[in-house]
């Protein structure tokens, strides 16, 4: 997306004042877990055009995601040929023009030194989807981070990736899910391409594989949280290890606040977000971005902390698992005519000529396509939203119930900023419970054209 020179906006409802932003990419010592942190930073981003973070860091990631998501395999060899010089295209277009509006390797900032002070930098860990990586969501971690947030964006190792980066030294054997190494570099790094295990066929073996790679994906995602909960209690964070970052990790000691962690997820991310928030207590709300809850199966577990779901239209999974026997207030929205991948930066949003192969090549056209700078700001609007009160909540000591009701009424308001732009259809534990008045009046669903 065309990124503002130095800070990424806001959402519209937002009234803070942006922090400049950095990256940098963090595996605690021991861990085997990779991660990029977008965290707020007095240093300003350089205007160089070689001196910011890329969207891709290397043709690996680029052709990984495009082998995933028009499954080479299967496609006649024209489209591999086209598919292949696509992503070389796209990966040498966005080196130039696609950076991320952050510098690399700065200290955190914060303006606070004590354990009290509430300047202290929250933290949200967030988990990837299927051909996801750790720059994947750059948009939105940046957004976050330029709020105030350490946002620590995991790479998943188990094969679900569309590259995952791996140290040769680490005792991993770069096809941990079943795949092979794409190759390395001088600084110690080997690649590992996303594995491909049938993707479309829904066969006991296959869920079977999938949940294996959950508990892979919960593990890696508590490993992060204990790494920064190190950090938070002034224990020390674990050296960083990584051979392409020069991040101090014990700039994070004291400075960040891990009492009020957000797990935040997409896809297979928000199956791995629900999985870690059934068993890590440090999680104490949760944001869902078209959970993929059929993954979880038996395992499924109905939300246990505040939790927001924001779906694409019809969005074909089962949420009832995740509703039924809540024990926490939960707020969900749908909006109409978004697709799975909006939620990404791989959308129209970022790489139009991309998508527009990707849609080409899977038949799909542009019709009933919403503004998706119109939705991101949505979506910025809704987590800020819910964050706050949430914290308003904690503060106050007010019970689930109390605080369902007020998500309930806020979020109908700012549906009704966006009407003639997004069509959204809201639910909540409040409506749930049986309360006569629905959420949101028919009146305020508009939707940006006729339905397919």
């Amino acid at each position: 997306m065309p990124y503002p020179a130095t800070v990424m906006p806001p959402p519209s409802q937002w009234t803070g004042v942006a922090k400049h932003v950095s990256v940098a990419d963090y595996e605690p010592e021991g861990s085997g877990v990779l991660m990029r942190l977008y965290y707020p930073t007095s240093k300003r981003p350089s205007n160089g055009l070689f001196s910011r973070p890329r969207y891709y860091a290397r043709l690996d990631y680029c052709h990984g995601l495009l082998h995933f998501l028009i499954n080479f395999p299967k496609q006649s060899w024209v489209v591999r040929l086209l598919a292949t010089a696509f992503s070389i295209f796209t990966y040498c277009t966005a080196y130039l023009v696609d950076t991320i509006p952050a510098s690399i390797d700065a200290p955190p900032c914060v303006f606070g030194a004590d354990d009290t002070s509430p300047n202290r930098i929250p933290v949200a860990v967030f988990s990837h989807g299927m051909a996801g990586s750790r720059n994947m969501h750059a948009a939105l971690c940046t957004s976050l981070a330029s709020q105030g947030f350490l946002v620590a964006a995991l790479e998943h190792r188990d094969g679900t990736a569309s590259c995952a980066a791996l140290m040769k030294d680490d005792g991993k054997d770069g096809g941990g899910a079943g795949g092979c190494c794409a190759g390395g570099d001088a600084l110690g790094i080997k690649y590992q391409p996303f594995v491909h295990h049938q993707p479309d066929m829904h066969t006991d073996d296959v869920w079977a594989w999938r949940r294996k790679q959950l508990a892979t994906r919960t593990a890696e995602f508590n490993t992060a949280i204990d790494a920064l909960l190190a950090a938070g209690d002034r224990r020390g964070a674990p050296r960083n290890i990584f051979p392409s970052s020069r991040f101090d990790a014990s700039t994070l000691n004291g400075a960040v606040d891990v009492s009020r962690l957000v797990g935040i997820g997409h896809s297979f991310g928000g199956s791995t977000v629900v999985a870690a928030t059934a068993t890590n207590k440090r999680i104490t709300r949760a944001v869902l971005l078209d959970p993929a809850t059929k993954i979880m199966g038996d395992a499924a577990h109905a939300a246990s902390v505040p939790t927001l779901v924001i779906n694409s239209h019809k969005w074909p999974e089962d949420m009832q698992p995740l509703y039924s026997n809540a024990t926490a207030a939960w707020l969900e929205a749908e909006v109409a005519f978004v697709l799975h991948q909006d939620f990404s930066d791989q959308s129209d949003l970022r790489l139009p000529w991309t998508m527009g192969f990707i849609n080409w090549a899977e038949g799909r056209g542009r019709k009933d396509r919403v503004d998706l700078h119109r939705l991101y700001d949505f979506k910025l609007s809704l987590m800020h939203l819910f964050f706050d009160e949430v914290r308003r909540a904690e503060k106050s000591g007010g019970d689930d119930d109390a605080l369902v009701a007020t998500l309930h009424l806020g979020a109908t308001e700012l549906v009704s900023r966006y009407q003639g732009e997004l069509g959204v259809t809201l639910k909540s534990s409040f409506s749930s419970a049986g309360n006569s008045k629905p959420l949101i009046s028919p009146e305020n669903i508009v939707l940006t054209s006729a339905e397919p």
